[in-house]
């Protein structure tokens, strides 16, 4: 060819091609009918793309300020997911294009020079899709919608050469749409299309504003809103990389509530609740429209149906997805075989481009069709999972809610009157709304599992025939195998659950009582006890371990099965003979079966709860509510703003709680919370000025009830003056108050408020109090005045309170707190009612728990002084401190729930002087008395209260100082390892520890099994691919031969199928039953050592803490962490044989691995840390809701009283708001790691793929069936991965527990061995001497006593007294060895009991403690634990201690139950079960430790008289709380700060006017 005809673009149209740009014309058969001119005109826009776009996002980011506004969050336009979408298909068709332009120049043009113009302009158009995606997502994220423009007239050229494109192949002759080449290009003109349209919708919206502008969203303006789900790319959102910021976090430092921040506003519980709330609504009208029930079911569709639906159709594409591997692999397989055997490409069609069908034969482009359809079943799986946990965590938010403001309106009948209990209501909170969480999670899986299956099973008959139908048979027939199984070990459960209570029943016996069992010497006998529940424990969950042993191996096992039948069958069925296509496709879809089967069971049992649940909170919801009074209505709407947050109202100068609404909100109405009714207000006459609250009418309790529990009531409450409301027990004083604020049902007339006077403060009878702090239960939303707030601290003595708790009025009180006690609880709640600014107060007798110094200072100087003269404040009181009458304005005397008499006293006078008279004659005597006890023992006073709560305190303190001494001085190696924990993992010294517990040749052989199984499952995948290899050499062999294959491999497939499944149930077996033999050991050595601990660790720990350890951490140990571990063994070794198999295959597959796995490990290590601080935050989250809920109940008439339920819904919303936030993130997080590992799969399967491929076609040495056994391996890959990472972080979570029990194991023991025999009589005369001793409670703390040094002679009885924290238990204590002795020695008759073992010593002597305890069992078991005695010694020790003739009246006796604590018996009766306990024992010492400080007098008597007749010849030494129990002892000793302050007779002590016991004796007369 001469060189003038030669053209530049011939190297780009190719050597001989006969399209071509020489001799060019502009002419229709040079240019629209010129493939190659089309083609090069084709890369023009996206080469121009390229350039400019590169230049503008360079010139953009780099020479502007655009760059330095970085920020996580992306506003996105219109259209921004359907355009994702858009990317996704436009990525995947330019990939094709790719493809087959780089087919056609190979295959069809093989043997010809290449030609450029079939895959370049493709090339030009890939790298085009990827930056527009790049551009777009720039002018997002930079928010510059000006950059559409570049956009809008690449798309415009794009199309125009596609359609140039087009019309070229049209008129081509040898073109048609079998061509893959016209389809795709018929494609792209309908992508660059939609792609103009949605770049139209962009301006329009957005430059040119044709709607209403876009403001900045509210949610983005929160500086700590970091939840950026929906507000970055859609990419970003599928992949949750915006996530990655708390990765990062946690893997530096310990995560905490205030990292994660807030939530956007459609993910808050308020938004959820107000949309579950009109969905409801709507609900109720359609129901009482139709005259239907109402339907629960109906109002989560309305509510969160919508979202729902939309994870439907994301899993039904992810679904589909998952059919394409198994059909691509066997293409793939056929692909190689064609290779492998010579045949090569000789049956391509001879085409012009290539064909749609030989396209998709190419092994190269099916092993992208299966990279590409695991990326879809990624997006497709991790969406539905996301959208569905999110909606499921709005729906329990929401029904959390929903079920609180309910409650606030439920009927106190219905929880007094049993018709719901606080435990019911509780459970609708947490059982039900979880019972419907997990529900909502799975709802999809009802359409899906049959939807799979059924995909599933075409594919394998297209594949096996009738022989897969036959062989999936077997999926099914275990399945009824399995719910048979799952009921046994239900059932085993539930005796595990009975037993295991019952362990720590006698467990908190055990620590509740551990003083006296320390005391006696006990130890041993109740080890034994509590071991033997425990054998009893593990042997029924070992039962329970074996049957899910064998549904482990079903599990298991099932494939295997499925494939041997479904192999055996094909050959016998249909005549051909098994070959690698059709081995591995099957197996694939058998192994992608197995979860959607195995997953059905449970998600019909998840529905199956959420129906019942539903049920119940359908009856919640309908159950009766409080009445409306008048004008409550109004309450809920007034002080709402505009956005819909609650606004406390003002009335000048403070804030009070309405129940009346002004009249200029008469005409308003509004709904209760979120189930009410609007009712409108009723016209009533306004009450006269001087009435603060007319009551007329009959109210009662039962709605069912003949008899109204108050009846024809008529009663004018006269405002700013005092009503005293009297009566005897039962007479309807409680009732009287209940229906004033509205608690009752009304069966005739009404109650009526006072305009003015519509506040209230209510003090109820039993006082309610939150676990806040003392400050905040008296403001009780109130805002503070220091000066009020001091003058009703003052009031109520609630001072020197203060003064004693370590934080004073900051500490918290409560259930997490300090316990205060019944009388210091009722002058709290009296404080708050007094505090409050309301107009009425309203007590409900709280004078009954307070002694009567303080009952009568707080009369005075509270409501005579502060209430009535002070504030001019309506009191309401209920009272039966009758002394008090006289200062009343008003008295009601009630009577069988009628008023009998009303009006002063003397208007009472006139009706019934016998009655005024009784009252007059009751207050005398208690004036009397008052007088006379003069700060004496009146149950317990306030010193008495004050003394409790200093020991407390201080107890409390001592622990919080011993935590912080070890904090700051150990290095122990325990605390090593609580700090590596903080930081990271659980310290492998533990992991050892556990491997101990479970004997490391057990750990060896469960090792060995686990390999042997998982050598034995490759040993059966290569005998397959044996199989079917040579049933692929045997095309024309004959029936015989056939047969004979067919027998020789299914007996080797067989054989190993069966071996592998025997190693693998006889691997879980051996986890399972070691794991549990493991917990017992670790639970009895903890029991031992704590049992076994001094009594100071007691002290100092709190008995919940040491009993979680026997509860939760045992019970993790016991039930989780063997199922964990075998679990993380399986799927790890699945892993690795994966990888093995594929190295085995091809060996440079390990090459490619290598960053993949350094990738996996970093994921693996990041995800731990991060996500075990998430589940600790979200563990923590929870307790809170549950906790406020649980308060609320108890306190519903006082919420509703003071009006505060407003701000009481704002708190629990708060409340499960933080569980919420928990929640997502932690679920998110469990996206953001399945969707990396889904991806790391992916990808493994493209590199087995193409690493084969390439095998296969360059050496030509690779059999087919081994290419088709290494991406079976593969495909499966990626489940396994997700599963070893989440069982090592559960691993990780458990040993945590058995962390907490080894710290447990650890601890320090008292020293029970000694130097010296005591001898069988000792001690014979009962001779004590102290010789200088000194003893503390711990060796870093002070000493409780110092250089006591005393002689007691035997037999005398000698009593000890002094003021609290003298040291006079400490001193008995030291005889038992329960206290450190540092200097010094105590000799019992001539025997220093230092060298003694220290159960004789304990055994040796006896103890009547302060507090009886009583064992649960018989009385023959509380009185002689060790089954030393007889029967007439057992009733001889009864008739000593008075306790014969309750014993003997008892049905059986002596084998009469006590139950828990010994609450079937009086405090009195326990004491003297103590005292026959002790005289049982013989011994000739006797120590009684303020034994009569919690009895009455006259069983103090009893008890004094049996111990001066039954002790008279013993040592008996008697620690005082009554000074005058002692009176007649022969010594007294007084101790004073920890020394002997006087030690003499009684009498001489008493001579002594200056004498400290003289002193103790005139405070106690």
């Amino acid at each position: 060819m001469d060189d003038t005809e030669n053209s530049p673009f011939d190297w780009y149209c190719g050597g001989n091609n006969t399209e071509t740009l020489v001799n060019f014309s502009f002419d229709l058969s040079h240019t629209l009918y010129n493939a190659c001119f089309v083609d090069l005109v084709y890369t023009v826009p996206h080469l121009v793309l390229v350039l400019v776009g590169v230049l503008v996002l360079l010139i953009l980011g780099c020479c502007t300020r655009i760059r330095q506004e970085e920020h996580p969050y992306q506003v996105q336009f219109p259209g921004h997911n359907v355009r994702w979408v858009f990317n996704f298909l436009l990525l995947s068709l330019t990939m094709c294009e790719l493809g087959e332009g780089v087919l056609t120049d190979v295959d069809v043009y093989r043997d010809e020079p290449t030609q450029p113009h079939l895959y370049i302009p493709a090339i030009l158009s890939l790298s085009a899709a990827l930056l527009t995606v790049v551009y777009y997502n720039q002018m997002e994220l930079w928010s510059q919608p000006h950059m559409v423009w570049l956009l809008l007239l690449y798309w415009v050229m794009a199309l125009g050469s596609e359609i140039t494109r087009f019309l070229n192949l049209n008129h081509d002759v040898e073109v048609d749409s079998s061509l893959l080449r016209y389809d795709l290009c018929m494609a792209a003109i309908v992508m660059y299309s939609l792609y103009l349209v949605l770049e139209i919708w962009v301006i329009i919206t957005k430059i040119f504003s044709c709607y209403h502008k876009e403001e900045f969203p509210e949610d983005l303006k929160k500086d700590d809103m970091h939840y950026l789900q929906g507000y970055t790319n859609l990419l970003s959102s599928a992949f949750y990389w915006w996530l990655n910021w708390i990765f990062k976090k946690g893997y530096k430092q310990a995560l905490e509530m205030s990292d994660l921040g807030s939530l956007s506003e459609i993910h808050t519980t308020k938004y959820q609740r107000d949309a579950f709330t009109r969905a409801l609504r709507k609900e109720q009208a359609r129901a009482k429209a139709h005259k239907k029930p109402l339907s629960l079911f109906r109002v989560y569709v309305r509510a969160f149906g919508f979202r729902m639906m939309i994870g439907g159709f994301v899993k039904i594409c992810g679904d589909i997805a998952t059919f394409i591997p198994p059909l691509a692999l066997a293409s793939a397989i056929n692909y190689v075989t064609d290779v492998y055997y010579g045949r090569g490409l000789q049956d391509y069609a001879i085409t012009k481009y290539i064909s749609l069908s030989d396209f998709l034969r190419n092994g190269f482009v099916l092993v992208t069709i299966m990279f590409w359809a695991t990326i879809v079943k990624v997006l497709g799986q991790q969406g539905h999972y996301h959208i569905v946990i999110t909606e499921s965590g709005h729906i329990k938010s929401a029904l959390q809610a929903a079920i609180y403001d309910k409650s606030l309106q439920l009927s106190s009948y219905t929880i007094s009157g049993g018709a719901m209990t606080m435990g019911q209501i509780t459970n609708h909170m947490s059982v039900d709304t979880t019972n419907i969480l997990n529900s909502a999670q799975w709802v999809h899986y009802v359409w899906s599992i049959p939807f799979v299956i059924t995909g599933y099973m075409v594919i394998l008959y297209f594949e096996l025939g009738v022989a897969a139908l036959i062989g999936c048979i077997v999926f099914f027939i275990t399945i009824p195998i399995q719910v048979i199984i799952a009921r046994k070990t239900a059932k085993y459960q539930k005796t595990t659950m009975f037993q295991s209570d019952e362990r720590l029943k006698r467990t908190n016996e055990l620590l509740q009582g551990i003083k006296l069992i320390k005391l006696y010497g006990w130890e041993d006998m109740f080890y034994t006890a509590i071991s033997k529940v425990r054998a009893l424990e593990v042997m029924t969950m070992i039962k329970q371990m074996g049957y899910k042993v064998v549904l482990m191996t079903i599990t298991n096992a099932c494939p295997l099965l499925v494939t041997l039948v479904s192999y055996s069958l094909y050959t016998k069925l249909t005549g051909k003979p098994l070959t690698p296509d059709i081995a591995f496709a099957a197996l694939s879809v058998f192994n992608q079966m197995v979860t959607p089967l195995f997953v059905m069971p449970n998600v019909f049992v998840y529905h199956i709860n959420a129906v019942i649940s539903t049920g119940r909170l359908r009856a919640f919801f309908e159950a009766p509510e409080i009445e409306r009074q008048e004008g409550e209505a109004e309450f809920w709407a007034m002080g709402r703003e505009e956005n819909g947050t609650p606004q406390r109202r003002r009335s000048n100068p403070q804030t009070k709680q309405h129940l009346l609404a002004n009249d200029d909100q008469a005409d308003q109405s509004n709904e209760y919370g979120t189930f009410g009714a609007k009712s409108p207000l009723s016209i009533v006459p306004d009450v006269p000025d001087g009435v603060a609250v007319r009551v007329k009418g009959s109210f009662t309790w039962d709605t069912y009830a003949k008899m109204p529990t108050l009846d024809n009531i008529n009663l004018d409450i006269p405002a700013g003056k005092l009503t005293m409301v009297v009566g005897q027990v039962g007479s309807g004083k409680s009732s009287l108050l209940s229906a004033i604020l509205g608690e009752m049902t009304t069966v005739s007339g009404q109650v009526q408020w006072n305009r003015k006077h519509n506040t209230v403060s209510y003090g109820a009878q039993k006082a309610w109090l939150l676990n806040a702090s003392l400050k905040e239960n008296i403001l009780f939303g109130d805002k503070f005045d220091s000066e009020r707030y001091r003058k009703v601290i003052s009031a109520c003595s609630l001072q020197p309170d203060i003064d004693i708790l370590p934080a004073g009025d900051q500490t918290e009180i409560g259930e997490k707190g300090i316990n205060l006690s019944g009388g210091q609880k009722q002058r709290v709640s009296v404080a708050r009612a007094m505090y409050s600014y309301n107009d009425v107060v309203i007590l409900d007798d709280p004078l009954s728990a307070l002694d009567m110094h303080v009952g009568g200072h707080l009369f005075k100087k509270g409501m005579e002084g502060f209430l009535m003269r002070k504030s001019r404040r309506t009191v309401i009181l209920v009272t039966h401190q009758i002394q008090y009458v006289e200062k009343a304005d008003k008295i009601v005397y009630m009577k069988d729930g009628h008023i009998l008499h009303q009006g002063a006293v003397e208007d009472i006078q006139e009706e019934n002087p016998e009655l005024v008279a009784n009252w007059r004659a009751t207050a005398k005597m208690m004036a009397e008395t008052e007088s006379e006890l003069s700060g004496t023992d009146t149950g317990m006073d306030a010193t008495e209260e004050r003394a409790r709560l200093k020991r407390q305190v201080s107890k409390q303190l001592e622990e919080a100082k011993r935590m912080e001494e070890e904090v700051q001085a150990s290095t122990s190696g325990r605390l090593v390892q609580k700090e590596e924990r903080a930081e990271g993992s659980v310290s492998w010294r533990v992991y050892f520890s556990y491997a101990q517990a479970l004997g490391y040749w057990i750990c060896a052989l469960i090792l060995l099994l686990s390999l042997l199984q998982s050598g034995l499952g490759i040993g059966t995948n290569f005998w397959l691919s044996e199989w079917s290899e040579a049933g692929a050499n045997m095309t024309n062999a004959t029936q015989a031969e056939l047969s004979d294959s067919l027998l020789y491999y299914l007996g080797g497939y067989a054989g190993l199928s069966v071996s592998s499944i025997v190693a693998g149930a006889a691997a879980t077996a051996m986890v399972y039953i070691a794991s549990l033999y493991a917990a017992r050991r670790l639970h009895n050595s903890m029991l031992r050592t704590v049992m076994h601990a001094p009594l100071r660790f007691f002290d100092v720990t709190p008995i919940g803490r040491i009993l979680n350890r026997f509860s939760s951490d045992t019970n993790v140990v016991d039930q989780k962490l063997g199922l964990t571990l075998s679990s993380f063994i399986r799927n790890g070794l699945s892993c690795v044989s994966a990888v093995v198999v594929n190295i085995v295959v091809v060996w440079f597959f390990a090459i490619a691995l290598i960053p993949i796995v350094i990738f996996y490990l970093l994921i693996m290590k990041v995800f731990i840390m991060t996500s075990r601080e998430l589940q600790r935050l979200d563990s923590i989250s929870k307790s809170p809701v549950y906790a406020h809920f649980s308060e609320s109940l108890g306190g519903l008439s006082t919420i509703r009283a003071y009006k505060q339920q407003r701000r009481f819904q704002d708190l629990i919303i708060k409340k499960i708001e933080c569980s919420n936030i928990t929640f997502l993130y932690l679920n998110t997080s469990n996206r953001w790691l399945a969707s990396k590992l889904d991806l790391i799969g992916a990808i493994i399967v493209l590199i087995a793929g193409l690493t084969t491929m390439i095998t296969a076609l360059t050496t030509n040495s690779l059999s087919p069936s081994l290419v088709g056994l290494a991406i079976t391996y593969a495909l499966n890959i990626a489940t396994q991965l997700n599963w070893v990472i989440r069982m090592s972080a559960d691993l990780e979570m458990q040993m945590n527990a058995v962390e907490r029990v080894e710290y447990y194991k650890a601890i320090e023991t008292e020293e029970y061995r000694g130097i010296q025999n005591p001898g069988p009589d000792w001690p014979n005369r009962g001779n004590i001497v102290y010789n200088n001793i000194s003893a503390r409670y711990a060796s870093h703390l002070d000493a409780v006593l110092h250089g006591i040094s005393i002689h007691f002679n035997a037999g005398e009885k000698i009593g000890i007294c002094g003021r609290t924290g003298s040291g006079k238990s400490s001193l008995a204590l030291t005889l038992f060895r329960i206290i450190q002795t540092f200097e010094g020695s105590i000799t019992i008759d001539g025997v220093n009991i230092a060298h003694l073992p220290l159960v004789d010593v304990r055994r040796r002597l006896a103890i009547i403690p302060q507090d009886p305890v009583l064992f649960t069992g018989t009385i023959r078991f509380n009185l002689d634990a060790q089954h030393a005695h007889d029967d007439s010694a057992l009733w001889e020790a009864l008739e000593t201690a008075q306790l014969k003739d309750v014993v003997s009246d008892l049905e059986k006796g002596l084998d009469a139950m006590v139950t828990e604590g010994g609450e079937n018996f009086s405090v009195g009766q326990r004491q003297l079960f103590c005292l026959a306990r002790a005289f049982l024992r013989k011994t000739r010492i006797l120590v009684m430790d303020e034994a009569t400080a919690s009895i009455d007098l006259e069983t103090d008597a009893i008890l004094q008289d049996v111990v001066r007749t039954a002790f008279r010849d013993r040592t008996v030494i008697t620690i005082a709380h009554r000074v005058q129990t002692i009176l007649d002892s022969d010594h007294i000793l007084v101790l004073n700060e920890g020394r002997i302050a006087e030690y003499d007779t009684p009498e001489n002590l008493l001579a002594q006017e200056d004498s400290i016991f003289a002193s103790l004796v005139r405070a106690g007369s």
